[in-house]
């Protein structure tokens, strides 16, 4: 387990202990309540603390997708000469959490349901879970956690897509499909390439070695071109899926696209610059940092070339990024086979 699983198994009993006082205090024990007690502290002591972890995954997610959805907003105003948001906070900084209060109680129309966004947000806490961004900040660390990391952020917008009106559902799921695939084969390629396939191990090795920007450069452009659609994909769906009325719905979908902005940042972060492995002094401030520069790289690259949403875009990913992809990660799979 890792330190913060640790952390929350231990608040966890803390909790249980302070309640179990209570019921002695009260001459409760030998009760139903009791043995309910005794079950939480062990056998179930871990599947709490998973819970636990999850919620807190979900603040964390909550948050962190705010941020970087509000410098998505800042960098696109300043690339497009606009001041950007800017009443809420300083500088704007709580704008995207007063658009969230807006919109959950905002009254809905339509019969549209909101499992497809909370699927959607689902994957993404599942997929920062596997992701520590620090030596002790994280849930997991296996050694398949990236690349199943990928996946799920791959998976992740299939089910907004799915909730797009019938006109545009085949189109928006192609799309997302193609730059979720380009995207896990970038990772794919580099997880090769260093042999590691969790957070730390891919640190590891680029702190003995070089970051895996150097020496994986086709992986990390392509990687960069999926983080460039998927920047206009969320301008595009800033107020929700396509055709859909304001509302909690849209509310959720908004975290989930937000939540997954922030995702994909800490992903090539980890992947491709090393995590929080630096110069000076190692710490997860060192995986934000990197990934505020990554996401901050993809906005400002979608502002200046507004065409990742373009009709022709999903056609040159299935066309020409996509068969990119795959011809990169079997030559790195050749190259490996021929050095082992």
């Amino acid at each position: 387990m890792s330190g913060l699983l640790d952390l929350y198994l231990w608040l966890v009993h803390l909790v249980l202990r302070t309640v179990d006082r209570a019921v002695e205090g009260l001459d409760l024990r030998g009760g139903y309540l009791d043995r309910f007690l005794d079950w939480l502290a062990g056998p179930a002591d871990v599947a709490v603390a998973a819970v636990v972890a999850a919620i807190g995954l979900a603040v964390y997610a909550a948050l962190a997708g705010a941020v970087f959805s509000w410098l998505d907003r800042r960098v696109r105003a300043r690339s497009e000469g606009r001041l950007g948001p800017r009443y809420w906070g300083v500088g704007g900084f709580m704008q995207g959490w007063a658009d969230w209060a807006k919109l959950l109680v905002r009254r809905p129309s339509g019969d549209g349901s909101a499992a497809w966004g909370a699927l959607s947000g689902a994957l993404v806490i599942g997929a920062l879970a596997l992701l520590p961004a620090g030596g002790w900040l994280g849930i997991v660390d296996p050694g398949w956690g990236v690349p199943v990391s990928a996946a799920l952020l791959a998976l992740a917008p299939l089910p907004l897509a799915a909730a797009a009106p019938p006109g545009t559902r085949t189109r928006h799921l192609r799309s997302v499909a193609a730059s979720g695939a380009v995207l896990l084969l970038a990772v794919a390629s580099s997880v090769m390439v260093a042999g590691e396939g969790s957070g730390s191990g891919l640190v590891s090795f680029q702190e003995r070695h070089w970051p895996l920007i150097v020496l994986s450069p086709l992986a990390f452009a392509l990687f960069m071109y999926a983080y460039w659609v998927e920047a206009g994909r969320l301008h595009a769906f800033r107020w929700g899926p396509p055709g859909e009325s304001p509302g909690p719905r849209v509310a959720i979908a908004r975290y989930a696209m937000d939540a997954r902005h922030f995702a994909i940042a800490l992903l090539g972060a980890v992947v491709f610059l090393g995590g929080w492995w630096g110069p000076l002094a190692w710490g997860s401030w060192w995986t934000l940092a990197k990934a505020l520069a990554l996401a901050a790289s993809a906005s400002f690259l979608s502002a200046a070339l507004p065409t990742s949403m373009a009709p022709d875009v999903p056609r040159d990913v299935r066309a020409r990024w996509l068969p990119l992809a795959a011809v990169n990660l079997v030559v790195v799979a050749a190259v490996l086979e021929v050095m082992a």
